[in-house]
């Protein structure tokens, strides 16, 4: 994970992201403890996307055009 988006945690906070198994429980955990994240931060925790199943099926679309 990025350093920049844990600027302005506390250390209980830290260590509670580190406990996240993906990014389903780090949202979660945002929404829990009332951090709001901003655009640019949602798309550094999911890797530009939400990653639902819609993402999956464009991905898999995309790999059988490329091949």
């Amino acid at each position: 994970m990025k350093k920049e988006l844990l600027e302005g945690l506390t250390e209980e906070q830290i260590a509670k992201v580190n406990e996240c198994g993906d990014v389903n429980d780090l949202l979660q955990l945002a929404e829990d403890e009332g951090v709001q994240l901003n655009e640019e931060q949602l798309a550094a925790v999911s890797g530009g996307s939400c990653g639902g199943k819609d993402d999956d099926d464009k991905k898999d679309k995309e790999r059988k055009i490329e091949s």
